[in-house]
């Protein structure tokens, strides 16, 4: 298969991956609620609905600037490593499903419009792992040496995501720290197809 189609079918794989969220979001009933004492202490603050919001076009911007740069070994480990993470979360989604209870979002202001936008539109499930955090540190780790000279951006980005998903009221505690350890190990398996698995370049 000549490296442009591939590249091609592996960056439809993602974006079809990605999409798979959705009628798993409408569907699944019922779970766990995973609130700690620590999450009452987190304020609703609709203007994280802004980077919350804008943590998607960045993911669809990466993967197709991955699909197009990337080297051959990298790409293949970065698109397994990141269907091995949504897959195994979407399983863990349907199998054990989490919920949040989230607020009414206050004021009339166009961030908390956005915010109940949010809300209107991604239901209450599929909290953990968080698929914001695993899907932006998925993009990070890959990043971290692939683009080492903006490794100060990579770790910002990443703090600002995982604080978005806080203070939107879209997740508790437990769940960007899910995401994050989802993402770990999503590298570390999508690396091991990539070198010696059946997904090595040849």
């Amino acid at each position: 298969m000549p490296t442009a189609v591939g590249r091609a079918a592996g960056l439809l794989l993602l974006y079809a991956g990605e999409l798979l969220y959705v009628p798993i979001n409408r569907t699944v009933q019922g779970g766990t609620e995973l609130k700690t004492p620590w999450d009452g202490l987190l304020p609703v603050w609709p203007i994280w609905a802004v980077p919350y919001t804008l943590a998607i076009v960045w993911w669809i911007g990466s993967f197709a600037w991955a699909a197009c740069r990337m080297d051959e070994t990298r790409w293949r480990a970065f698109v397994a490593a990141a269907l091995l993470t949504m897959l195994s979360a979407y399983a863990v989604y349907i199998v054990w499903p989490t919920y949040i209870v989230r607020p009414e979002p206050g004021g009339d202001s166009w961030a908390s419009g956005l915010l109940r936008s949010i809300y209107a539109h991604d239901d209450m499930y599929n909290a953990f792992p968080s698929g914001h955090v695993y899907n932006t540190m998925l993009i990070v780790f890959f990043w971290w040496d692939w683009q080492p000279r903006l490794r100060r951006l990579w770790a910002g980005l990443a703090v600002v995501v995982v604080l978005s998903t806080l203070f939107t009221q879209q997740h508790y505690l437990l769940d960007p720290l899910g995401g994050i350890v989802w993402a770990w190990l999503g590298c570390r398996g999508g690396w091991w197809l990539a070198r010696r698995g059946p997904w090595r370049a040849p």
